[in-house]
């Protein structure tokens, strides 16, 4: 189990709560493990309730209690498996105590301690202003410390950024080698470098609890949208998905112009380009977890020379966002059976109308 890949291991994580209980899951040296793909493992399990829905509401009636039973199953897997989790999350605390405390006592505590001295006596030797500034920071903190009876357990980080702050040395803030603060001028996506043809467009994504069901929605300067539903294990799997199905579509539309997508996820936005810069999709395999997901950013990357993805601040009343995240939201209503066709063909024709048929380009984009 420690050699095999974490696909495999997930799906081992799968057939424990669905089949029978895996005895070597609990080893120390598996422990770990099991505890950082957990939540994957939970995620799958979301997944088959997202599945069953689907069937549910596109089944007949009359074949509609097979599908319920379907349903109920994919609801009792996620619930063992969420116990297992929380199985998985204690067993590992335990094996952490049980590390602290071989570290501080009998021959491996004495070896440790001894590494840990000649380790302070070399900073010393190397960095005799920082290690005179470093003993002066402990002594006035164990003065007021109430925890020093117990080796300052919660304390050592504080005391890092306190040192992390002051700066090397010798240096003064105010001189004028001290590293100035960038501004993020781009913070609200001024598209002031975009080539004269680009095509833009805004996507946004909607995620439930109840299930890995999903929504996106997209719309684009010259009024064309989209929506739809997915499965998403995270609301940045989710905008992710929104991002990649909008660029696929305004690329077939648009056969040679460059298309640029803007979201308001950062996750989603890191996830895009750190796969279209190097042209490799599994640059964002650990934020897509279902195939879906996966099989769109593999397409996208085939297109990666025609197309970019920057972040957008969302919320601020910017009508494409707005309108994006209305689509989304009425796309997961329609997925999870919240809202009739008819009713959803309504609702959708009064988003569009409520955005002005006039839309103006985005700032610098002209």
């Amino acid at each position: 189990m420690r050699d095999c890949d974490d696909d495999a291991f997930v799906e081992a994580l799968l057939r424990d709560a669905r089949e029978e209980e895996n005895p070597y899951l609990p080893h120390d040296a598996v422990v770990e493990r099991w505890n950082r793909h957990a939540r994957a493992a939970q995620a799958w399990g979301r997944y088959a309730i997202a599945r069953a829905e689907r069937d549910v509401l596109a089944c007949p009636l009359s074949v509609g209690p097979t599908r319920l039973n379907a349903l109920d199953d994919a609801y009792q897997d996620t619930a063992v498996l969420a116990a297992r989790s929380r199985e998985a999350l204690l067993r590992v605390t335990d094996l952490h105590d049980r590390m602290r405390a071989g570290v501080t006592k009998g021959p491996f505590a004495e070896f440790v301690a001894q590494c840990r001295a000649a380790a302070l006596a070399r900073f010393a030797d190397a960095e005799p202003a920082a290690w005179h500034s470093v003993r002066e920071l402990a002594a006035s903190h164990r003065v007021d410390c109430r925890e020093q009876a117990d080796g300052c357990p919660h304390c050592h980080h504080a005391l890092a950024a306190v040192l992390a702050d002051a700066g090397p040395a010798g240096t003064d803030e105010d001189s004028e080698h001290s590293a100035a603060v960038p501004i993020d001028v781009d913070r609200y996506a001024l598209l002031t470098d975009l080539p004269y043809n680009a095509v833009v467009a805004v996507a946004d994504a909607a995620v439930g609890d109840e299930s890995a069901l999903s929504g996106y929605g997209w719309i684009a300067e010259d009024g064309s949208t989209g929506h739809g539903d997915s499965f998403a294990s995270s609301s940045g799997e989710a905008e992710v998905i929104g991002v990649c199905t909008a660029a696929l579509s305004l690329m077939e539309r648009y056969q040679h112009a460059p298309v640029v997508l803007l979201c308001d996820s950062t996750e989603a936005v890191a996830v895009v380009d750190a796969a279209l810069r190097s042209g490799d999709p599994a640059a964002g395999h650990r934020t897509l977890l279902f195939p879906e997901s996966r099989q769109l950013l593999d397409s996208l990357v085939r297109h990666r020379h025609r197309v970019q993805v920057r972040w957008l601040k969302g919320h601020i009343g910017h009508d494409l966002n707005e309108t994006a995240d209305a689509l989304a939201r009425l796309a997961l209503r329609r997925a999870t059976g919240r809202i009739a066709s008819a009713a959803a063909r309504k609702e959708e024709t009064r988003i569009l109308r409520s955005l002005d048929s006039g839309v103006d380009r985005l700032p610098g984009a002209a």
